[in-house]
C-alpha cells in the first residue's frame, strides 16, 4: 500500500476536491481564493513530492483520475467518509477557489447528485450541451462530462461499487448517469454561472497525458466492452435538458 501524506490527521472540511496531478497541471490555480473544501492529489509524475505542500492529502501513483479514485475508495475509504460532496477534476482545468467553493454551495442548495460548471468557449468544447449559455445561471440535464463532476458522495459510492478501473476516461460519464438514469430529472446540472476553461491539447504541444495510459482506440474498445457487459444505455439516449 502506498503511503498517504496527510497535512492534517483529519479532514477539516465536508468537501473534497480529488484529481490525479502530473507536471503540467493548473491546481494551483484552485487554492486562489478563498476556499471550503480539503485538496487530495494523487501525482503520476516523476518527480519527488511534487504538489505536496500544496495537498491536504498526497499520494504519488501512476493512473487516471477514475482509476487513482477508486484506489483510493479501496484503500482510505474511512477518510473519503468524511465527505459530503467530492469534486472529480482534470489536473488542467482553469477555475479559482471562490468559484468551486460556489459550486459545492450549489450542489448543497439543490441537492443535487452530480454537476459541472460549464465550459467556457476559450477552451475545448467535447459536447455542445456542456458548452456555456450566456442567458441561464443553471440547467437540469441527463448529462455532466467525465472532465469534472462533482459528485454528492453517497452517489459517487454507488459508482465506486460498481466501477471497473479498466476505464481511464472514454464511457465513464455514461456509465454513472446510467445509474441513476430513471430518477435522474432535477438531480443533474450544468452551471452557467461558473463557467471554467478546458483547455485543448494544443495548450499542451498537442499532447494529452491520457494517451499515454491508453491510446484513444484502446479506450473506445474498453468502454464498448464494459458497455455491453453491464447493459448501459445512457448514452444511446443522448443528451437532455429538462
Amino acid at each position: 500500500m502506498k503511503t498517504l501524506y496527510r497535512k492534517k490527521s483529519k479532514p477539516s472540511s465536508r468537501y473534497l476536491v480529488f484529481t490525479s496531478a502530473g507536471d503540467n497541471s493548473n491546481l494551483h490555480l484552485w487554492l486562489n481564493g478563498k476556499r471550503n473544501f480539503d485538496l487530495w492529489v494523487i501525482y503520476y509524475g516523476n518527480e519527488i513530492n511534487r504538489y505536496k505542500d500544496e495537498s491536504d492529502f498526497y499520494i504519488a501513483r501512476k493512473g487516471g483520475k477514475f482509476p487513482n479514485l477508486y484506489y483510493a475508495y479501496n484503500t482510505w475509504s474511512d477518510i473519503l467518509d468524511h465527505y459530503q460532496a467530492i469534486f472529480v477534476m482534470d489536473d488542467d482545468i482553469i477555475i479559482n477557489a471562490n468559484d468551486i467553493s460556489r459550486l459545492f454551495d450549489i450542489r448543497e442548495q439543490y441537492d443535487l447528485w452530480a454537476l459541472q460548471p460549464a465550459f467556457s468557449r476559450e477552451g475545448k468544447i467535447s459536447h455542445p450541451i456542456t458548452q456555456v449559455n450566456p442567458v441561464t445561471t443553471m440547467r437540469f440535464t441527463n448529462f455532466v462530462e467525465v472532465t469534472c463532476p462533482l459528485f454528492r458522495k453517497d452517489k459517487l459510492d454507488e459508482f465506486m461499487n460498481v466501477f471497473d478501473p479498466v476505464l481511464v476516461g472514454w464511457g465513464i460519464d455514461w456509465w454513472f448517469l446510467d445509474l441513476w438514469s430513471s430518477e435522474i430529472e432535477g438531480k443533474v446540472a450544468i452551471i452557467d454561472e461558473i463557467p471554467c476553461v478546458n483547455p485543448p491539447a494544443s495548450a499542451k504541444g498537442g499532447k494529452r497525458e491520457i494517451d499515454l495510459l491508453q491510446s484513444e482506440p484502446e479506450r473506445r474498445e474498453n468502454w464498448e466492452k464494459i458497455k455491453s457487459k453491464y447493459n448501459i444505455q445512457s448514452q444511446a439516449k443522448g443528451f437532455k435538458e429538462f
